[in-house]
């Protein structure tokens, strides 16, 4: 089994699956890679065959025949041909990545689809079904290891008498690694969706993130074709709203070339769907239309699609970055999903006004505008009939009226829901509830909200009414079940048997003797490791001749090493947290907030500002002015001699926070001073660009030494980083070693 070390933030280990470093191939690696930016064309080709030619030398490395282990198998052969009367050693393999699965910027997931049917194949797995065979049934176990849970989950989604299921994590970065785990026991990474949560707090006045609402209907959409098999969430997930089952088709729209289709009536079609047209796609959910091209950004994709038509034929499906608009290479097919999860009524705004029902007439002046500015882009756009609704900031607040539904809407009846901890579970929503809560009464006292405005999360009754009234499975390491969500705690305690791994101490020193004895055992045995190859050069000098593979064709026999360990099937599975004592870690993702008045938030009278007209200037108040009935927001800054401006908030671009040295002087207002100082910078980044390529040319120019290609030593030093790389770093050293 997986081992995990629990941690007192989440209650879970923080290395993931460990399950290997990436093989890339050219194919993944054009596929995966953004192009090189500020390069001619023939130069970004160039760079990327480069990288992706290096990427393919070090996977041809690592495939490559070590003779020191070779020279070790004949010898161990002699010594068994030697040995008549004993038995021979099975042949142990570590597990690596393989070449399809993969996960971040750098990650490629193992292929394990072979082992689960062991757990299948047990009395006490049946028994589990069989508990949770109708539905409003539920069953609980006890002292699970963490990487038992998705070995079991995989179990119960595979084969003929597999079910879909979902699995409900405490958090987001949990979820992501619960995803992976299960892709690599899946075998097929698109068969787990995850539905990630938005950033946004609740009632938090925030921008809409495009791509945050767009994964969303992605994983949903995913989930609802069937595509996926398990759907992955976290609380937040699940107790936001979200878009309405109505409103997602069960079979998207899938377009390929050859596909007979008006370019009309497909324009007429995304409107439905709630894109917005515009002049160039630059971001998911727009759409442009220029003659007999029509370029769209569907939220499935990671990348815009432009199609070509040759009269009513898609003629060519092409992706492109939105940066440059330049082809990046063909598109097999392109999924047309709804653009957002918040989409204007079908019957238009007045279905929103009716839901408030007498409270439209009498809301607070803030929510009043934002229900003028629904009301007023459905007349802009009446023309076009488009359904998108550009909600800005209101989403938190408004998203009880304009998406009603959450992620359990999409749920069929008898669908099963796997628990994660679930006193982890109820301390999570708990806590989102606490915190909405306060958020609404401080609104609520400040006459920004009605009393009765409806709750921005699923409510406490509802959402445990939902869990008590659905197929339930819950899983906790401890050797007991506190805060049971469902079921009323019913358990059927420890019912196969799991425990960690243990090694002895050294690990990796000792490694030979837990192998032997896991052997004396009778256990099946599974290693997987981003150092595949150096354990197999390990266990090769101990006498235990090894192969690293990537795929496991066909479940290891008892006594055999193959990689997991545990459980009535008798199986052991051990990671990098175990034989080395580290993992890989995860990058967090990053949480974009696209808010420009986060400036207004963080300014405090006397700060100092920059303005880009004017130069530097001291922050003084926020203020308004203006005639009756016209009054505006205005920051108020001060310049030297006592001068001031009065900047209208629509403006706040042109402001920024000063980060130069710690007493600068204020500049004059109207004076030449700051122009001379900006014509003194923009010289100096002229002068720089010069140098640097001048310096670039007699790089170029100058004779160098080639360096051999990466050597095993150079693979297992990269396999001992403890970071996933990035897509950056990734090309970066693809192109040092271009440059080598």
């Amino acid at each position: 089994m997986v081992r995990r070390e629990r941690m007192a933030s989440d209650g879970r280990r923080r290395d993931g699956a460990a399950f290997g470093r990436p093989n890339r191939t050219p194919e993944m690696t054009e596929r995966k890679l953004p192009p090189l930016r500020g390069k001619r064309t023939r130069e970004r080709r160039a760079g990327d065959q480069a990288i992706a030619d290096a990427l393919a030398r070090r996977d041809a490395l690592r495939e490559e025949v070590d003779f020191d282990v070779a020279d070790v198998d004949r010898e161990v052969e002699d010594a068994r041909r030697r040995a008549a009367t004993a038995p021979p050693r099975p042949v142990p393999a570590a597990t690596t990545p393989p070449a399809q699965a993969m996960r971040g910027a750098g990650r490629r997931l193992p292929d394990l689809s072979v082992l689960p049917p062991l757990l299948q194949a047990t009395g006490s797995f049946e028994s589990l079904r069989e508990r949770l065979g109708a539905a409003g049934r539920h069953a609980g176990l006890v002292a699970v290891p963490h990487g038992a849970k998705t070995y079991l989950a995989a179990a119960l989604a595979l084969g003929k008498t597999g079910e879909r299921l979902v699995w409900v994590a405490r958090d987001a970065e949990i979820g992501d690694r619960v995803a992976e785990e299960l892709g690599a026991w899946l075998g097929d990474p698109e068969a787990v969706a995850v539905l990630e949560p938005r950033t946004a707090l609740a009632y938090e006045r925030s921008e809409l993130v495009p791509d945050e609402t767009a994964a969303r209907v992605a994983s949903l959409a995913a989930w609802r074709s069937g595509g996926a098999r398990i759907l992955v969430a976290s609380v937040q997930a699940l107790l936001q709203h979200t878009i309405s089952p109505d409103d997602l088709p069960a079979q998207p729209r899938r377009l390929t070339t050859g596909t007979r289709a008006s370019l009309d009536a497909l324009a007429r079609e995304l409107l439905d769907l709630g894109y917005v047209p515009v002049l160039e796609v630059a971001g998911r959910g727009e759409f442009a239309r220029r003659g007999g091209i029509l370029d769209v950004f569907p939220p499935s994709s990671p990348l815009p699609v432009r199609i070509e038509f040759f009269g009513d034929e898609i003629d060519s499906l092409r992706a492109f970055d939105p940066a440059d608009q330049r082809t990046v290479r063909p598109a097999d097919a392109v999924a047309l999903l709804p653009a957002s999860e918040f989409l204007l009524p079908a019957s238009g705004v007045d279905v929103i006004a009716g839901r408030l029902g007498r409270a439209a007439t009498k809301l607070p002046e803030r929510l009043g505008a934002d229900l003028v500015r629904f009301g007023g882009e459905a007349a802009t756009r009446g023309s076009v009939a488009t359904r998108a609704l550009q909600v800005g900031d209101a989403a938190e607040v408004w998203a009880p009226y304009l998406a009603p539904a959450t992620g359990l809407d999409h749920l069929p009846p008898g669908t099963l829901l796997v628990l994660d901890e679930p006193g982890d579970l109820a301390e999570a929503a708990e806590f989102l509830w606490r915190q909405a809560d306060e958020r609404r009464a401080d609104l609520v006292e400040a006459g920004d909200l009605p009393k009765d405005w409806p709750s921005t999360y699923l409510t406490r009754r509802d959402w445990k009414g939902r869990l008590a009234a659905a197929r339930t499975l819950e899983l906790t390491w401890e050797s007991e079940a506190p805060g049971a969500m469902a079921g009323k705690g019913l358990s059927s305690g420890d019912l196969f048997g799991w425990r960690e791994p243990e090694l002895p101490p050294g690990r990796t020193a000792r490694l030979a003797e837990a192998v032997e004895r896991w052997q004396e055992d009778g256990s099946r045995i599974v290693l997987a490791s981003d150092q595949a190859q150096r354990l197999a050069e390990i266990l090769a000098e101990a006498g235990h001749p090894a192969g690293v593979v990537s795929t496991l064709s066909e479940a290891p026999p008892k006594g055999a090493i193959d990689g997991f360990a545990g459980g009535p099937d008798g199986l052991v599975f051990v990671t990098d947290r175990e034989l080395f004592g580290s993992v890989r870690v995860r990058r967090p993702k990053a949480m974009r907030r696209v808010v420009p008045r986060d400036i207004l938030e963080r300014l405090t009278p006397g700060d100092l500002v920059v303005h880009i007209d004017h130069g530097i200037a001291r922050y003084e108040q926020m203020l308004r002015r203006g005639a009756a009935g016209e009054e505006r927001d205005y920051l108020e800054v001060s310049f030297a001699g006592g001068d001031k401006i009065f900047v209208p908030v629509e403006q706040i671009g042109r402001i920024s926070r000063y980060s130069g040295g710690e007493h600068p002087q204020l500049s004059k207002l109207g004076g030449t001073d700051w122009l001379r100082t900006k014509a003194r910078v923009r010289k100096a980044v002229t002068d720089l660009a010069e140098e640097l390529l001048e310096l670039y040319a007699a790089r170029e120019s100058a004779p160098g030494h080639p360096f051999p290609p990466d050597t095993p030593w150079q693979s297992e030093l990269e396999a001992s980083f403890p970071y996933e790389e990035t897509v950056d770093q990734l090309r970066a050293v693809g192109e040092v070693k271009l440059d080598m």
